[in-house]
């Protein structure tokens, strides 16, 4: 995999929106808590637009996309927010443009439509992590007051090349598993929806030999098991090597019309869906659309261990010498 070199303080980076708007007030904040880490953040076209539910045309929003990878002084790109609409600039995005040009890449929730993407036809490592409108920072008075836990992960993921080694949830939480077994593989995936919006495309998620990370927020639990069941039908349980489920916010349990009738709890559906693949896998893992949010490099070697719940990141997804 290619790694972007690691940032530094005073760098460039370009805030980009490839999916949905948000309002003026959300996009300066932003831009302070950006700043606040150090950077000099470079505010792109689609940050101050909307079209509709989307920030800006599919072709704007590629460009932005392909301009930020493409200009030599910008050294990463954060994303705005997530939201709809990454799926639809898939075509248009210059992708050996952006394989010469690896740089921090970092984003989630629709975002993860890019993160496949990048690390599959780019071959490029990129970072599930906060975005700039989101709660990893606050704004009080002018004042940017970041989130410890968030802030801390995020800058030893994109501004250093040292390893992660044992994960850490938010206040010591403990990580849990299912099944037994040990696996090493690429960590991939991000967003359940996203993750099922691409297959049969060639943007479709490889999880062959992967440790594939799943995550959801705002989804009943019918919903999740259709999601979940659509990949179990194209392989992609059988195919990965361990399964890490990371949280799953505000996904709640469905009443039925009829007498009694309530969905499944999500605990039964990962039982009746995921377990008979016989895959160790890592539950509890405080990652997705929650606040404290750890940052982890898609496309770099992780380990699990279900029998002593343990995730250990082995390699850092950044090199000083790219």
């Amino acid at each position: 995999m290619i790694k972007p070199k690691p940032l530094k303080t005073g760098d460039k980076v370009a805030v980009i929106a490839p999916s949905s708007a948000t309002d003026l007030k959300s996009v300066k904040n932003g831009e302070k808590k950006i700043r606040a880490l150090g950077l000099e953040p470079v505010m792109f076209p689609t940050c101050y637009t909307n079209y509709g539910h989307l920030s800006a045309s599919d072709e704007e929003r590629a460009k932005d996309v392909n301009d930020a990878f493409k200009d030599d002084t910008i050294k990463g790109i954060i994303c705005l927010r997530g939201g709809y609409g990454a799926t639809r600039i898939l075509d248009l995005l210059d992708y050996e443009t952006i394989a010469s040009n690896p740089k921090i890449f970092v984003g989630f929730s629709d975002i993860t439509a890019l993160h496949t993407a990048f690390n599959q036809i780019c071959n490029m490592v990129t970072f599930h992590g906060p975005m700039a409108a989101t709660r990893f920072a606050n704004v009080k008075n002018d004042k940017v007051e970041f989130d410890v836990y968030s802030c801390e992960s995020l800058v030893k993921n994109i501004f250093t090349d040292i390893p992660i080694g044992l994960h850490k949830n938010p206040n010591n939480e403990e990580l849990k598993s299912l099944n037994t077994g040990k696996a090493k593989g690429k960590l991939a995936g991000g967003n359940l929806t996203l993750l099922t919006a691409t297959l049969g495309s060639k943007y479709e998620i490889d999880t062959k030999g992967k440790i594939l990370f799943i995550e959801e927020i705002g989804e009943p639990v019918y919903k999740l098991d259709r999601m979940l069941t659509t990949l179990a039908l194209a392989g992609k349980f059988n195919e990965c090597a361990g399964i890490i489920l990371g949280t799953f916010i505000k996904c709640e349990r469905e009443k039925k019309p009829y007498e009694g009738g309530l969905d499944l709890t999500l605990e039964e559906v990962v039982e009746n869906t995921l377990v008979k693949y016989n895959k160790p896998i890592i539950y509890n893992f405080k990652a997705g659309h929650n606040f404290p949010q750890p940052t982890i490099a898609l496309g770099t070697t992780v380990y699990i261990d279900a029998e002593l719940k343990q995730v250990e990141f082995l390699e850092s997804g950044t090199s000083a010498n790219q």
